[in-house]
């Protein structure tokens, strides 16, 4: 990636780029009360001798944070793909199950007897943060505290949204149900005496680089988020620079309005008919 042919963005626009980040590493070094240079999540990537080494340094790390994007986004709709294959095996075995003349007979729609299609609601990450304040609320001050790390950004997919250093993931957040779930970078079996409440999900392949998850439903379990943060930046050498506060509500949406953008998207289920206990 340090070889990278950067010759389409014009020098003045990289001279202006690298005035703005000598500009703001030198803020954050006050604040940390050392010289941050070298710490940057772009280091990495940096070739000294160039001219205006920051802010080449800083687009190689793009270039390769968008590469493992798009990675992250076939990861994020894999177990959609799980659950359509599911469904069909399960369909399928359905109708083998049904022997003789009953799995013959189907309806005209073509739906196996037993069953009847109805419409179900895959619902994206951002429409259920717009359809719960209470999640908003607890959103808005977790996400503020990680992003007050150097170098954290954070981009959301359509289940979750992930926080990265560079190319590394060190945290991600999700919604179930009700509740908003942070998951970590960090060892569960570190944390196996402490204090802490968790659960260890490394043995599911999408949680395999934050096997820790940690359920916030209200101030005290927030507050223990916020504290295993500061574990999570001591693991990674991550510097508490602050940033500015930002509210991340979102005013409320119906799901036909969500619909409409693609933030909640109807597919087809068959489920079985319940029969009426005699």
């Amino acid at each position: 990636m340090k070889n990278r042919n950067l010759s389409g963005i014009s020098q003045a626009e990289f001279e202006e780029k690298q005035h703005i980040l000598d500009v703001e590493k030198w803020i954050a070094s006050e604040r940390a009360g050392y010289d941050l240079c070298g710490t940057m999540t772009w280091c990495k990537y940096c070739v000294k001798a160039e001219k205006y080494p920051c802010a080449k340094a800083q687009l190689r790390e793009r270039m390769e944070s968008a590469l493992n994007e798009l990675s992250e986004d076939i990861d994020e709709y894999a177990p959609d793909e799980t659950i359509a294959r599911e469904s069909e095996k399960e369909t399928s075995s359905v109708i083998a199950e049904q022997a003789g003349e009953e799995i013959a007979r189907e309806n005209l729609s073509g739906i196996p007897v037993g069953y009847i299609s109805v419409v179900r609601l895959r619902r994206s990450f951002r429409s259920k943060l717009i359809q719960n304040e209470k999640i908003q609320d607890i959103y808005t001050q977790i996400k503020n505290a990680i992003l007050g790390y150097s170098g954290v950004k954070s981009r959301q997919c359509v289940a979750s949204e992930n926080f990265r250093v560079g190319r590394t993931k060190i945290a991600k957040l999700s919604i179930t149900g009700k509740t908003l779930s942070l998951y970590l970078a960090l060892s569960p079996q570190e944390f196996e005496e402490s204090k802490y409440r968790f659960e260890d999900v490394s043995e599911k392949r999408s949680h395999h680089e934050t096997p820790m998850r940690v359920k916030i439903t209200g101030s005290r379990t927030l507050k223990q988020a916020k504290e295993l943060l500061d574990e999570l930046a001591r693991k990674f050498g991550l510097v508490n620079v602050g940033c500015i506060f930002t509210d991340f509500h979102y005013p409320y949406q119906t799901d036909e309005e969500l619909i409409d953008k693609s933030l909640i998207k109807p597919y087809a289920a068959l489920v079985k008919i319940k029969q009426n206990a005699k």
